[in-house]
């Protein structure tokens, strides 16, 4: 039997059978999401015997429904409500790959997330019963339609009366056997790796040769699906996923305000079976007697692109977590000189004594006035974390404070690199505190990694020992050093894992990414007691940590379909540092058609450039030039990026020139409109906005009342030739690789 939930804009449909949903109808497109057979059930539950050891090697099979029941709400809202029940102890299936915890080769509180309680009133459950043994989870399934849009939101209650099994994780919900439109290879997935990817016909890429060796952002391969999980907060930036082609677009979302260790999981058959699958995943620790709520979950079904799921995200994330404020000098900052080469491997390049010259060369060069020091820790980078003392090598605690005193004597500012994860197997003190401080996961081990030669445990952000460690380090930084800046590395980079270890001070396995807003939200406060003018900046990307940090330093890979856009779009008001060094492994023409794309890209998302003197230090002539050039321009659009809200292309309708030319647009405070324009093959050509984009600009277009400047690489500056035509204004593409152009009322 199916049972159908709809109104106006969209039908859902489950099936008992299965125990999936079976049916997305956009009735707006008329285009049904699930195309394929290919369906699982809604949730799948992962269950540990209490005081055993290990994960099990699948989810709890044979989920039985017990009923179905239909509502409709006072708001004219209609419900469907779905009570399962399910034995823990129940035969288990292998064919689902589970959350990822393995050994990487590089690769490899409470007061957000206590949803556990010990009320037992309602529920259901769900699972193969083992004769002899009492059923003895239920789960609540509610989906929720709203009344006058293709929004549907759905929950689950989870309810444990066994005496000898925990709930530990759940996979809910499953939308499986997707595709959009009558063309799969028109599909475009936008996934929140980092910054963001948008990945074109993922059902073909995600069982490719390339996703299969993606780093610890991999694809793998299970019984019978390819599957790509990471996890939120860190790897995964934010817990929002949007499918969509030409004419139609599926969001899909946990809005948890709790904030839990949550994975975004997509699943597929490959080209053979061209089915693709969306989830989350949750760490819930559900024991005897206690209830828990999985918050809600949102999927919409739209005729817009991944734009209108950005703005649905922020429209429900405002409501919990505030805009930072930063101190007002960093707004006129559009250039960073990061120093890490100091010491790497035994190898010692420059010294503490060489801080003053390292800092007048950066100046001299690029006008850059921040110095961001890595690789001064004992041992030099990636070695020995985190003992954060200065290295006897590269000098004394003195000179180290000398270097720093003379940056800031030359109105300069200093940030110092603290690793904020990981702890050197090889260090004295791994015995005493890296094995305590460490994750464990249910067996007890430790998450390995390697950088370089070099192995490393991953640390628990929500054990209030190394969180202590974190804070006080980077305290000293500041008071000692008089550090303006602490630069957080990998808090927003790497996998975040559930921990398990029950002697560490946090209460459920979940609280990863609630342990390090922790640290941000003690540590910025204690900094700007110090120096008000201080400031936090991470390595990558968290939405949570975002309201907390400046600067956010931004990278995946460029061969791997990263959409640095997403984030920004989505979060205009926090910055970006993008690295623009030539690339090792490059060289040649190759590598400066790389920097010239790594620089154009950082231009049009107003990015901070991230530079370092001795990524420079063998670069020709026309390099030089080119970098020098840049960030003169870079300068020149900071006064409006500091005032302009980022807007990616909306209102951009139309480009005539070669299809490699890009524009991003900014609406400025004053009324007026920033486009910033990569043109990296010169041509020839121009584009148009729509009169709605540019509002009070565009009225005043009719009388000829409009002013456009533009300034371009290389210095020229001057004004556009412009048209209004049928309704958009047309403006002529500057001749130069890089450019922008202001458009003002006069």
């Amino acid at each position: 039997m199916q049972h159908k939930l709809e109104n106006d804009y969209i039908a859902v449909t489950f099936d008992e059978s299965s125990l999936g949903i079976v049916s997305l109808l956009n009735k707006e497109t008329g285009d049904d999401c699930v195309k394929h057979e290919q369906v699982r059930p809604l949730l799948a539950l992962w269950t540990s015997k209490r005081g055993e050891t290990g994960r099990p090697a699948g989810p709890l099979e044979g989920i039985r429904l017990l009923s179905c029941q239909s509502a409709a709400t006072a708001d004219g809202s209609k419900m469907l409500e779905l009570t399962f029940e399910a034995d823990p102890g129940g035969i288990r299936s292998s064919e689902l790959g589970g959350a990822v915890s393995r050994e990487l080769d590089v690769a490899g509180g409470n007061e957000l997330g206590g949803a556990v309680s010990n009320e037992l009133d309602g529920g259901g459950g769900n699972v193969l019963n083992v004769p002899g043994r009492k059923a003895a989870i239920g789960a609540v399934v509610r989906i929720r339609l709203a009344p006058a849009s293709g929004e549907c939101y759905w929950s689950l209650e989870l309810r444990n009366e066994d005496a000898d099994y925990d709930v530990t994780e759940v996979l809910f919900p499953y939308l499986g056997g997707m595709q959009l439109g009558s063309n799969r290879s028109e599909n475009q997935l936008v996934y929140p790796h980092h910054a963001g990817e948008k990945i074109g016909d993922p059902v073909l890429h995600y069982a490719s040769d390339k996703y299969m060796n993606f780093w610890r952002a991999q694809s793998f391969r299970s019984d019978d699906c390819y599957y790509r999980e990471i996890n939120y907060c860190g790897l995964a930036s934010m817990t929002w996923m949007y499918l969509h082609d030409r004419k139609q677009g599926l969001y899909f979302s946990s809005h948890d305000e709790r904030f839990p260790l949550t994975g975004l999981r997509v699943e597929t058959g490959g080209p053979e079976e061209p089915w693709l699958g969306l989830s989350f995943r949750k760490f819930p620790q559900v024991g005897t007697g206690e209830k828990w709520h999985s918050g809600e979950y949102c999927l919409a079904l739209t005729n817009c692109d991944w734009h209108w799921g950005a703005k649905r995200y922020r429209q429900w994330i405002d409501g919990h977590i505030a805009m930072p404020e930063h101190p007002s000098f960093l707004q006129d900052e559009y250039v960073l000189h990061q120093c890490y080469n100091f010491k790497r491997q035994e190898n010692i390049d420059k010294r503490f004594a060489d801080i003053p010259a390292m800092y007048d060369q950066g100046k001299s060069a690029f006008d850059m006035r921040h110095m961001l020091l890595a690789s001064w820790n004992r041992k030099g980078f990636d070695r020995d974390y985190p003992e954060f003392q200065p290295d006897m090598e590269l000098g004394t605690p003195w000179e180290l404070y000398e270097g720093c005193s003379y940056v800031k004597e030359q109105n300069g500012f200093v940030t110092f690199y603290i690793n904020a994860r990981i702890f050197d197997v090889d260090s004295d003190f791994f015995p005493t505190l890296g094995r305590r401080w460490a994750i464990k996961d249910q067996e007890g081990g430790m998450m390995h990694e390697e950088y370089g030669p070099n192995r490393f445990v991953a640390l628990c952000p929500s054990h209030d020992e190394w969180q202590n460690y974190l804070l006080d380090m980077s305290r000293w930084m500041v008071r000692s050093y008089g550090a303006t800046g602490i630069y957080l590395d990998q808090l927003g980079s790497a996998d975040p894992y559930p921990c398990y270890d029950s002697g560490h001070s946090h209460i459920r396995p979940d609280e990863f990414n609630t342990g390090y807003l922790r640290v941000l939200r003690k540590l910025l406060p204690e900094m700007r007691k110090m120096n008000p003018d201080s400031f936090l900046m991470i390595e990558n990307c968290g939405d949570i940590y975002g309201s907390h940090v400046w600067g956010n330093l931004t990278w995946n890979g460029e061969k791997y379909d990263e959409f640095f856009n997403l984030y920004k779009y989505t979060f205009p008001e926090y910055v970006q540092i993008n690295m623009v060094n030539p690339r090792r492994g490059l060289s040649g023409s190759e590598q400066y058609e790389q920097l010239r794309r790594d620089t154009a890209r950082a231009m049009l998302l107003g990015a901070i450039f991230w530079i370092g003197m001795d990524k420079f230090k063998d670069a020709d002539d026309i390099t030089l030039r080119f970098m020098e050039q840049a960030v003169k321009l870079r300068g020149k659009l900071q006064p409006f990026v500091r005032q302009g809200v980022y807007v990616d292309d909306d209102g951009i309708a139309f480009i005539r020139a070669s299809e490699t030319v890009k524009v991003s647009h900014w609406i400025l405070q004053d009324g007026g409109h920033l486009y910033v324009i990569d043109n990296l093959s010169k041509a020839t050509g121009y584009f148009e906005v729509e009169a709605a984009s540019v509002g009070a600009v565009g009225e005043s277009a009719d009388d000829g009342g409009l002013q456009l400047w533009k300034a371009e690489l290389g210095g020229d500056e001057g004004e556009v030739s412009w048209q209004w035509l049928d309704g958009r204004l047309r403006m002529a593409l500057p001749e130069s690789e890089l450019s922008c152009i202001v458009v003002n009322a006069r």
